[in-house]
C-alpha cells in the first residue's frame, strides 16, 4: 500500500503534489520562529537568575556572610540583631516627660505638677517654656530658644520634641508631650508602657478626628486622624528618631492651627502610623468636656479610678486636691492587699497546727491578731454568746430602717451612701476585670435593695440586691437585664496609733476677743455677764469683751439698762487683765455686720483670736481652752458643736429659763435634758486674718439667722483652711423661746427659725409620752 495524494481541485495529480509541499513549507517557517522566541525567553530567564545570583553574592561578600546562610546562620542572625536591640533598650530608662507651659504658669500649674505626680515619674521630667530671662532655679525649666508662650503653641510642640531627641534621643524607650494641666497616674502608665515594645514605631494616645464643625477642614483623610494633646500622646524612640529631625519641614507645611493636629499629621508622613485607634484610649488617656469644672467636684467616678491621664486640670489647688484623693486611693489598695497576705499567713498557720500539733501552740503565742485579721471572708465571723449579742441588720432602700434609732425610718446620710457606692463600685471592677477576655461588660443600674451591719471589732457586713445590664459584644451581640445578690465584707485592719506633734505650739495665755451681739433681753444678758465673771474674772483670764449693741425698736428698750450694767461691771474690774468694751450702733439688729463690727474693733495690727458668742450661751474655762487650743492661725477654724437645752417645762407653763442665776445643772448632758446642734455654726472661733481670707462676713444678710451657715460654707470652700468640728460638753445654749417675726425675716430664714423652734420642744421620747398621755386613740 501506498500513499496515493488526493486529486486536486483542477483533477491533475500535479496540483496536489504543489499544495503539500507548500504545508510543509509553512510548519517548517512556523516551528522555526516559535524555537526563537523560546530560545530568547530561556536566555533572558537565565540571565535574570544569573545576575541576581550574583548581586547576591557581591553583597554577600562585601558583609563578610556566605552567600548562602543554612538555617542555623539564618537563626543566629536573627538573635544577634534581637540581642542587640535588648541591650540597646536595656541601657535605656524607661520614660522621658515633656511638659509643656508658660511663664506665667511656673509658679502655679508647673510647680504643682512638679510637686504631685511629676516627682514619681519612672524616669525624667522636664518643663519647656519660651526663651525668657525668668529664673526658675527650683524646677527642671528648658527654655527653648526662639519660642515664645503664644497660643497655639504649635513651634513650642515641634521645637520640645526635638530637643528631647537631641538630648536623650538614645537615653530613653518612650516620650511623652503633656500639658501642664494634666495629671498622670506614673504607676499605672509605667506598667502599661512596660506592656509595649517599645522598638517599633508606635504612637500613643486618645485618637481625635476634629469635632463635628471641624469635620473635612483639617486636611485628614477618612482614615487618618491625631491623638488629642490635651491627656497626652507617647512616642517610642523609633517614633520619634523618625520625626524629630524632620519638625523644620513639618513647621514649614502646617493646614490648621491645631498644634496635636498637625504633630499627628508629621507623625504620619515621616513614621507612616496613625494614633492608636483602640476604642479603650478614651478611657486610659480620659479626656473631661466640661472644661474648667472638671475634677471640681466628687472625685469618686469610674473615669477617675479606670484612666491614667486626667485632662484638664485648670486650678493648680485641684491637682493637690486629685494627688490626695489618689493617693488614699493607693493607700486602701495597699491595706487590701496587705490583708489578703495576712489571710494566707493565717491559713498557713492552721496547716502547720495540724502537722504539729500542741507543740506549735506553745510556740505561737503572738498570732492573735493574726487569727482576727486574717480570717477569710465571712457573714458568720462573729458568733454571739446569747440573743442579746446578736447583731441586727439594718434595711437599705430608698431610705433606712433601723431599730438603732428612736425614729424607725430615716434619710440616707452621706457618709452611708458614700460607703454603699465605694462597696458597688468594687464589686463592679471585680465582675469585668475579665471582661475583654470573656467578650461581654456588665454595668450597674440599680440598687434595689440591701441589709449592712456594723461590727466595731471585725468590719461592715453588706446584703445587696442589685439590677445589672449584661452586655456581650463578641460573637452574637445581646443585652439583658440581670439580677444578682452580693455579700460583702468590708474588714477592719489593725488598730495603729500615731503620734504627731501640734501644727503650731499655741499660747495658753493667748488673749481671746470675744464678740456678743446684743439687742434687748436685759436679764439673759445678766446672767451671761455672770457666768462671765465666775470663769473670766475670778480666774484673770486674758479676754476681751466687745459688746455690740442694738435698740429693739420698742417701748421699754433696755438699752440704758445694759449700758448702765457695763459700766459698773468695768469698774469693778478695773485694772484687771480682761477688757470690756461697749460698742453701740443706733439701726436694726442685724448679726453679720456686728460680729464685723467686733472685729474691725481689733487693731490693725493685731492678729486678734475672735471667738463669736452668743448672750444664750454659758461656757466654762475648759471651753477657753479648747478656743486656744482648735483655732490655728493660718491653718485651722474652730466650729464647737453646742449642746442645746429642751424646754425644761415642757407641757407646763415656762419655769426659770429667765432666771439670771445660772442652773447648778446647767452642765449635766442626757437626751431628755438636750440635743447637740450639729446643724448650728454661729458659735466659731477665728483668727481675723483667716475670717479675712475667706471674705469676712456677709453683712447683707440682716436679721436672724444664715449668717453663720453663710461663713461656714465659704471657710469649708477655703482650700488653705481646714474645719475643726466637735462637741463642747462645756459649752451650752440655755433654753429659750425663739420667736420667728414673719415681717423681719425672708422665706428662708423663716424656715430655719420655724425648724429650730420644733427641735427645741423636747426629745422624741418625752414627746412620744406627751401624745400618749393627752390624745385617745379610736377604739381605746
Amino acid at each position: 500500500m501506498f500513499y496515493k495524494p488526493r486529486p486536486g481541485p483542477g483533477g491533475s495529480h500535479n496540483g496536489g503534489m504543489m499544495n503539500g509541499f507548500h504545508a510543509k513549507s509553512f510548519h517548517k517557517r512556523v516551528w522555526t520562529r516559535w524555537s526563537l522566541i523560546v530560545k530568547f525567553l530561556f536566555g533572558l530567564i537565565v540571565g535574570i537568575i544569573l545576575a541576581s545570583q550574583l548581586q547576591s553574592l557581591l553583597i554577600s561578600s562585601s558583609a563578610c556572610v556566605p552567600y548562602k546562610l543554612s538555617p542555623v546562620h539564618r537563626k543566629l542572625k536573627v538573635n544577634n540583631i534581637q540581642e542587640r536591640t535588648e541591650v540597646e533598650t536595656r541601657n535605656r530608662q524607661l520614660l522621658l516627660v515633656g511638659v509643656m507651659t508658660a511663664d506665667k504658669y511656673i509658679g502655679t500649674r508647673a510647680k504643682a505638677v512638679y510637686e504631685t505626680w511629676g516627682s514619681r515619674v519612672p524616669g525624667k521630667l522636664l518643663f519647656f517654656t519660651s526663651d525668657s530671662q525668668n529664673t526658675t532655679d527650683d524646677l527642671p525649666v528648658v527654655r527653648l530658644k526662639g519660642v515664645d508662650d503664644s497660643y497655639p503653641p504649635q513651634k513650642k510642640s515641634f521645637m520640645m520634641l526635638k530637643y528631647m531627641y537631641e538630648n536623650y534621643g538614645d537615653k530613653f524607650e518612650w516620650f511623652m508631650r503633656a500639658d501642664d494641666d494634666v495629671f498622670v497616674k506614673t504607676e499605672r502608665l509605667e506598667i502599661f508602657l512596660k506592656n509595649i515594645n517599645s522598638s517599633q514605631p508606635r504612637f500613643i494616645g486618645q485618637a481625635g478626628k476634629g469635632i463635628a464643625e471641624e469635620f473635612g477642614l483639617l486636611s485628614l483623610e477618612y482614615d487618618e486622624n491625631y491623638c488629642m494633646g490635651g491627656p497626652g500622646m507617647i512616642f517610642s524612640h523609633v517614633t520619634l528618631s523618625r520625626v524629630a529631625p524632620n519638625v523644620k519641614d513639618c513647621l514649614k507645611n502646617l493646614y490648621t492651627t491645631h498644634e496635636d493636629v498637625e504633630l499627628g499629621r508629621c507623625v504620619q508622613r515621616f513614621a507612616g502610623i496613625p494614633c492608636t485607634w483602640s476604642y479603650e484610649m478614651q478611657n486610659i488617656f480620659h479626656h473631661s468636656s466640661s472644661g474648667r469644672a472638671a475634677f471640681t467636684g466628687p472625685l469618686k467616678s469610674r473615669e477617675v479610678h479606670r484612666a491614667i491621664t486626667l485632662h484638664p486640670i485648670k486650678e493648680h489647688a485641684h491637682m493637690y486636691r486629685l494627688n490626695n484623693f489618689l493617693q488614699g486611693v493607693s493607700i486602701r489598695e495597699q491595706i487590701y492587699e496587705g490583708l489578703k497576705i495576712r489571710r494566707e499567713m493565717a491559713n498557713s498557720v492552721e496547716q502547720l497546727r495540724k502537722r504539729l500539733g500542741p507543740s506549735w501552740e506553745q510556740s505561737s503565742s503572738d498570732i492573735n491578731d493574726l487569727e482576727s485579721l486574717g480570717l477569710a471572708p465571712s457573714l458568720n465571723k462573729f458568733v454571739p454568746q446569747d440573743e442579746s449579742d446578736i447583731l441586727t441588720w439594718n434595711f437599705l432602700a430608698r431610705s433606712v430602717d433601723s431599730t438603732e434609732t428612736v425614729n424607725p425610718r430615716r434619710a440616707i446620710d452621706a457618709p452611708l451612701r458614700e460607703g454603699v457606692e465605694d462597696v458597688i463600685r468594687e464589686v463592679m471592677e471585680g465582675i469585668n476585670a475579665m471582661s475583654k477576655e470573656r467578650g461581654r461588660v456588665i454595668d450597674f443600674k440599680e440598687l434595689l435593695y440591701g441589709y449592712y451591719r456594723i461590727n466595731p471589732r471585725l468590719g461592715v457586713d453588706y446584703i445587696l440586691d442589685l439590677l445589672l445590664v449584661y452586655k456581650k459584644y463578641r460573637g452574637r451581640k445581646m443585652i439583658f437585664p440581670v439580677r444578682r445578690h452580693a455579700y460583702l465584707q468590708q474588714a477592719f485592719g489593725s488598730l495603729q496609733l500615731r503620734r504627731s506633734p501640734p501644727l503650731v505650739a499655741q499660747d495658753s495665755s493667748n488673749r481671746i476677743h470675744f464678740i456678743l451681739p446684743l439687742s434687748g433681753r436685759l436679764v439673759i444678758f445678766q446672767r451671761f455677764m455672770n457666768n462671765f465673771q465666775r470663769v473670766c474674772v475670778e480666774t484673770d483670764e486674758n479676754v476681751r469683751l466687745v459688746i455690740v449693741l442694738y435698740p429693739t425698736m420698742e417701748s421699754d428698750d433696755p438699752s440704758d439698762e445694759i449700758k448702765s450694767f457695763v459700766e459698773s461691771f468695768q469698774k469693778r474690774t478695773k485694772g484687771r487683765t480682761l477688757q470690756v468694751e461697749l460698742i453701740e450702733r443706733k439701726e436694726a439688729f442685724a448679726r453679720a455686720a456686728a460680729l464685723e463690727t467686733g472685729k474691725s474693733s481689733c487693731q490693725l495690727d493685731d492678729d486678734c483670736l475672735l471667738a463669736f458668742i452668743d448672750v444664750d450661751m454659758v461656757f466654762t474655762e475648759k471651753t477657753l481652752d479648747r478656743i486656744r487650743s482648735h483655732t490655728i492661725r493660718g491653718r485651722q477654724v474652730y466650729f464647737p458643736i453646742v449642746f442645746s437645752q429642751f424646754d425644761p417645762s415642757f407641757g407646763a407653763p415656762l419655769a426659770s429659763s429667765m432666771d439670771t442665776e445660772i442652773p447648778d445643772d446647767v452642765f449635766e448632758i442626757d437626751d431628755d435634758r438636750g440635743y447637740w446642734r450639729f446643724y448650728g455654726f454661729g458659735i466659731v472661733s477665728v483668727y481675723r486674718s483667716d475670717l479675712e481670707r475667706v471674705g469676712g462676713m456677709n453683712t447683707s444678710i440682716h436679721g436672724w439667722g444664715q449668717e453663720d451657715v453663710d461663713l461656714y460654707d465659704r471657710t469649708v470652700a477655703c482650700p488653705d483652711l481646714a474645719v475643726f468640728r466637735a462637741p463642747d460638753p462645756d459649752l451650752v445654749h440655755v433654753f429659750h423661746p425663739i420667736a420667728c417675726d414673719d415681717s423681719k425675716l425672708t422665706d428662708k430664714q423663716k424656715k430655719m427659725c420655724v425648724g429650730t423652734r420644733a427641735g427645741t420642744y423636747a426629745s422624741q421620747r418625752r414627746l412620744a409620752r406627751y401624745w400618749i398621755e393627752h390624745h385617745a386613740y379610736p377604739g381605746g
